[in-house]
């Protein structure tokens, strides 16, 4: 009596669990524990990290996405600044114009200027869209004697669009406020300022040095990550122009370019407007034309070569617009299987529960009925 009690007693025990597991698959989810159904488990699991991953890289995206169109916008907006300063210098080299109207135009140029360092200095969140692969250093910053240098390097931050995969976010400083003024390929000659960047095709800056040995200048490698190489090229001085020329004769297919900076062509263009060369010193009317006209047509470059920077940032933008879609159809995939892999089947449910009840009227009639027996008649039965 007492043994078949026990046996009756942990049966009902077993009956109960089953139904608060049927009552907490009710609510939604298949599974309450993760030994339920371990392969079941682990493929939700599996599933539920797919999405938190995809969901991580998306953020990072649209993120991206964000700074891509302020980038565009910046971009768009000194495209108008240097449309502008050309009509200001088509004025300017007119024989209408007064001296008062070139220095009027000379101080509308600097207005501008100061536009185009703000738009150089973008920031989104705190980061600088234009300083190349360190996004906290302010690429553009001006120096004492007026002048403006870029700070930052010639790379790109890489973005993840996919595990595993990334993919080069923007354009830097060299693309938006300088052009190329110069170009020149092996057994060529590159003539060059002082104040401009030289870079080859792989994105290595060549530095200047006629400090070391003023007679004998170099021209100094610098990798892209800002690393001194040994590599050198020699450099040729020429006092009447002011300007530096070095021979290429590096691998084959190599090409070099003279980057110059917009800010010191607008320098050098209000100089002229003034009537006064780079040093101060004063110059005659017909030699401000000569370099207002010079100044336009080098104006017309760096707007081509705005123009191209910003093409090349369209094309890169449009790669993570593309991302993101496959990043939300992907987290939209991932979601649904999670969803059918983790939710109850109530068909299967309801017939659990009706197969419960049956079981459990069946035993609690067994127990009302061995309750009913007296000690003698259980003992004769």
């Amino acid at each position: 009596m007492i043994n078949q009690t026990d046996q009756m007693m942990y049966r009902l025990n077993n009956l109960d669990t089953l139904q608060q597991k049927l009552n907490y698959q009710y609510a939604g989810k298949k599974l309450e524990y993760g030994s339920d159904d371990s392969v079941l488990y682990s493929r939700i699991i599996s599933v539920d990290d797919k999405v938190r991953v995809y969901e991580g890289i998306k953020t990072q995206v649209e993120r991206t996405t964000v700074q891509n169109k302020t980038s565009d916008s910046s971009m768009a907006a000194i495209k108008k600044i240097l449309e502008s300063i050309n009509a200001e210098l088509i004025k300017a080299n007119t024989d209408t114009t007064s001296e008062d109207g070139l220095k009027a135009i000379a101080t509308n140029l600097s207005g501008m200027k100061e536009n185009l360092l703000d738009l150089a200095n973008t920031q989104v969140e705190g980061e600088y869209v234009f300083a190349g692969s360190d996004s906290s250093i302010k690429p553009f910053e001006v120096n004492a004697d007026g002048s403006i240098s870029y700070n930052g390097d010639n790379k790109l931050r890489r973005v993840t669009v996919e595990e595993g995969s990334y993919r080069e976010r923007g354009i830097n400083g060299f693309d938006v406020m300088m052009y190329s003024s110069a170009t020149a390929y092996k057994n060529e000659s590159l003539t060059f300022n002082e104040s401009d960047r030289v870079l080859d095709q792989d994105g290595n800056e060549w530095v200047l040095d006629n400090t070391t040995d003023p007679v004998n200048p170099i021209l100094v490698k610098y990798d892209v990550d800002g690393n001194q190489t040994t590599d050198t090229m020699p450099v040729t001085f020429d006092p009447t122009t002011n300007t530096y020329e070095t021979p290429i004769f590096t691998a084959n297919g190599t090409k070099f370019e003279a980057k110059t900076s917009i800010f010191t062509l607008i320098d050098n263009v209000v100089n002229s407007l003034n009537k006064v060369d780079s040093s101060g010193n004063p110059i005659s009317i017909s030699e401000a034309k000569d370099l207002i006209s010079k100044g336009a047509e080098e104006i017309m470059k760096a707007y081509d070569g705005v123009n191209i920077a910003h093409a090349d940032l369209g094309s890169k933008n449009k790669i993570f617009e593309v991302s993101l879609e496959n990043l939300t159809s992907k987290i939209t995939q991932y979601n649904v299987l999670s969803q059918e892999l983790s939710a109850s089947d109530y068909t299967e449910i309801a017939l659990k529960a009706k197969a419960l009840e049956l079981t459990y009227t069946a035993l609690y009639s067994t127990i009302n009925k061995t309750n009913q027996l007296s000690l003698v008649n259980f003992l004769n039965n």
